[in-house]
């Protein structure tokens, strides 16, 4: 029991003595501080095993304790451990500056005497509003920061007689900009307050011609949003570049003489602001400004546009357009002449000259019948869709009228004019069948006929047979030559001859002369004899009242089966049709057939000795009368 009670006094002894050598430190020291001018700031300092004296130094000078303007935090501080020290209605002059809390040792034997980190406490004053410096010069309001474009701008921004110092930032409208570096120094005259200086190294760019670059001081001491901006307009200096406008596709491609407008605006975009000027096919034009009008456009408006601008650092790239005016066709010559004359069998070029754009297509038409002057293309066929139309070993066939049609396309309308028309004269000899045929009945009327072309007309004409001669027109006896019939400048004759017997089937020639020369064209008459009619008209009856029965037939049966109505057209066989490609050298397909019934019975055939240009003749014919009874 004893023994227990000795070694619990050893303990408690041990902790005293313990307690006795605690050494004194800081459980919290002075941080940084600021506080409005006329408030008041608590510098906190705190100590654990205090023993020593507490007090305070600002700027390496002891402060002593006054009421009313440096008080300790808690009354019994110098006896606890709580050092911290009100400062009441802080200035700038007098309490701004470095604070240390200071501990006296515990006992002259004892090194344990404390002393804090200086801290700032910062008496806060509002600096002045940022200012922005480029080239050592201050920017004032309304001013602006020239840079050429690629180049580097150094900006200054500073925020003066402030404290603590402002924190600065900048912006390029709304984005913000990186500073290449602040720095705070004192005022060489007001070492309690900062000037803050933030530099800005600013690439030039075209983009940021124009726009506001802000440089923004934040500072508690500011009113509220605590922070004061300056501004300047960045004015970037660069060579124009130029663009047109109101140039869509669709509108230049639809421009049309008389109906359309335009107008085009050379937009130029250069620092300082450019002249401009527009140019037609490279030379320079006069101009509206900037703006190009046309209204309403003209087929002289076409060409290749061009816009440029220039100022003082030099001058744009030309920016070209092409103007395309689209106008109706117009025949502008067509030739050689309005009447040509040609040789037969010769050669003959006829052209045709157009303006229009876009550029016409041409299409020949002939009309043979030069008594027809309504012009009309109803009248003629087409023969050629070149602007020269060559005409090889012309005949009489292609003696006539030729027009020329010039057509274009704008937009979905086609535009086409016709020129006047070229009359086409062939000039010649006459020219016909060499032989032809007729027939007659026994005792009836004969009718010998032949066709010839001839250009001049012919002035003479005769027919022959054994060692009689008729001039045309005379009449002697049983023959009858009668005048010609003109059909296009082609001449029918007919020799009439009365009364047919057995010895007037022979060969009759017609002799036909012109200023030019002359031909002989014979006809061979056949006399039939009218005892052979009867079975021949019997037997033409019998086989045209079988044909009739078996078409009868045929028409019910398939009326039964199909009850589809078959119509029939009625054949003219008695008019021939010369085609183009017999006549005309141009190998391009017609676009319309000729007129059946253009070409003149009797005209020059494509046999004998004539050109395949010749017309085609049919032989003569006679109508088969029956015998007249006297």
């Amino acid at each position: 029991m004893g023994k227990m009670i000795f070694n619990c006094s050893w303990k408690f002894l041990f902790v005293i003595v313990n307690l006795a050598d605690a050494v004194q430190r800081f459980v919290e020291l002075p941080t940084y501080t600021e506080v409005n001018p006329g408030e008041d700031a608590l510098l906190t300092c705190r100590i654990s095993d205090k023993k020593g004296v507490c007090s305070w130094q600002k700027d390496n000078k002891p402060v002593g304790i006054y009421r009313g303007k440096y008080e300790w935090a808690n009354e019994n501080s110098p006896m606890g451990g709580d050092c911290s020290l009100w400062v009441r209605a802080a200035t700038l002059q007098l309490d701004d500056g470095q604070w240390q809390c200071q501990v006296t040792a515990s006992n002259y034997d004892v090194q344990d005497a404390l002393s804090s980190p200086p801290a700032a406490l910062a008496v806060r004053v509002p600096p002045q509003t940022p200012r922005i410096l480029y080239n050592s010069s201050h920017i004032m309001p309304g001013q602006n920061i020239t840079v050429p474009a690629g180049g580097r701008a150094t900006v200054v921004c500073e925020a003066r007689y402030g404290n603590p110092p402002a924190y600065i930032e900048w912006y390029l409208e709304k984005e913000r900009l990186t500073a290449w570096s602040q720095t705070n120094s004192s005022e060489v005259e007001r070492p309690r307050v900062w000037a803050a200086r933030s530099v800005l190294e600013l690439g030039a760019t075209r983009s940021a011609h124009g726009r506001q670059l802000a440089c923004r001081a934040h500072h508690p001491s500011y009113p509220s949003p605590y922070y004061r901006d300056s501004y300047t307009m960045l004015d970037v200096t660069f060579v124009p570049e130029v663009s047109i406008v109101g140039a869509d596709s669709s509108s230049l491609t639809s421009l049309e003489e008389g109906s359309s407008a335009l107008t085009l605006e050379c937009r130029a975009d250069g620092n300082p602001s450019p002249y401009v000027w527009w140019t037609k096919d490279g030379q320079v034009i006069a101009t509206n400004g900037h703006k190009l009008i046309r209204a309403p456009v003209s087929r002289n408006d076409s060409g290749i546009y061009g816009c440029q601008a220039r100022n003082s650092l030099g001058t744009s790239d030309s920016v070209k357009i092409e103007i395309d005016v689209k106008f109706s066709p117009r025949v502008t010559w067509i030739g050689p002449d309005t009447v040509v004359e040609a040789n037969l069998f010769s050669e003959v070029t006829l052209e045709c000259k157009a303006e229009g754009n876009p550029p016409p297509s041409y299409q020949w038409y002939h009309n043979p019948n030069l008594s027809s002057m309504s012009g009309h293309l109803d009248d003629g066929y087409p023969i050629s869709s070149t602007p020269q139309l060559l005409l090889h070993n012309v005949s009489y066939t292609q003696h006539g009228r030729y027009t020329c049609i010039a057509t274009n396309h704008i937009g979905l309308e086609e535009r086409s004019h016709q020129s006047e028309a070229i009359t086409l004269n062939v000039l010649g000899p006459p020219v016909g069948a060499e032989t032809g045929v007729s027939h007659a009945w026994s005792g009836g009327e004969a009718r010998v006929q032949a066709a010839v072309c001839a250009d001049p007309p012919p002035r003479r004409a005769a027919w022959l047979w054994g060692s009689l001669r008729l001039d045309v027109p005379s009449h002697v006896g049983r023959y009858k030559a009668l005048e010609p019939s003109d059909v296009d400048g082609c001449y029918r004759y007919t020799l009439l001859v009365s009364g047919t017997g057995a010895a007037d089937a022979r060969v009759y020639v017609l002799h036909v002369e012109n200023e030019r020369g002359f031909s002989s064209h014979s006809v061979s008459l056949t006399v039939h004899e009218t005892a052979h009619v009867a079975p021949l008209i019997a037997a033409a009856l019998l086989v045209a009242a079988l044909l009739v029965l078996v078409l009868c037939l045929l028409i019910r049966c398939r009326r039964r089966r199909e009850s589809v109505e078959y119509k029939t057209d009625d054949l003219d066989s008695e008019k021939t049709v010369l085609p183009a490609d017999a006549v005309y050298s141009p190998r391009d397909p017609p676009r319309a057939p000729p007129p059946r019934d253009r070409v003149p019975a009797g005209a020059p055939g494509a046999g004998g000795r004539y050109s395949p240009g010749a017309l085609q003749v049919r032989r003569a014919a006679v109508v088969l009368q029956p015998p007249t009874t006297v």
